[in-house]
């Protein structure tokens, strides 16, 4: 599940500078293939955050109220990257890294339970079962033994 849409993308950076921030050949055209990579980079590190304390991706149509709020918050992580993967501008503005920031930190802030997700009904929890790595070692090949004095 998507937070934000290319097209949702599209319309805040304008047609002229979305095309110029997607399009990696020219910088002319609009590609909405390299629109799609970037929302999908931004839902995804949102939800790393959102991850800490909540079940990933957070379900809006379950949650509508968290719309507004995790739809701006994501368009602020995809405009950022939009800026720096692309090789037709020479630097990031400064407004668009202050709102990286700022939706960096209230996603932090939301993960270290220093803010909650204002939801009429909370949204679930992570599950511990999921949380551990599975790791899985075979024997050594050499023992301390063997290797005394290496």
């Amino acid at each position: 599940m998507s937070y934000i849409t290319t097209g949702q993308l599209q319309q805040r950076l304008g047609g002229p500078l979305y095309a110029r921030l997607t399009d990696r050949a020219h910088g002319e055209s609009a590609d909405a293939t390299v629109g799609a990579e970037l929302a999908a980079a931004a839902c995804a590190e949102a939800d790393a955050h959102l991850a800490h304390r909540y079940a990933t991706p957070v379900n809006l149509a379950e949650h509508p109220e968290l719309g507004p709020l995790l739809v701006t918050r994501v368009l602020d992580l995809a405009e950022y990257g939009a800026w720096a993967s692309s090789p037709f501008v020479s630097g990031i503005p400064a407004r668009v890294r202050a709102l990286r920031e700022r939706a960096i930190e209230w996603l932090s802030q939301v993960a270290r339970g220093e803010l909650n997700l204002p939801a009429g009904s909370p949204p679930p929890g992570r599950t511990s079962a999921d949380d551990r790595p599975v790791v899985r070692a075979s024997a050594p090949t050499l023992s301390r033994d063997e290797l005394e004095g290496w």
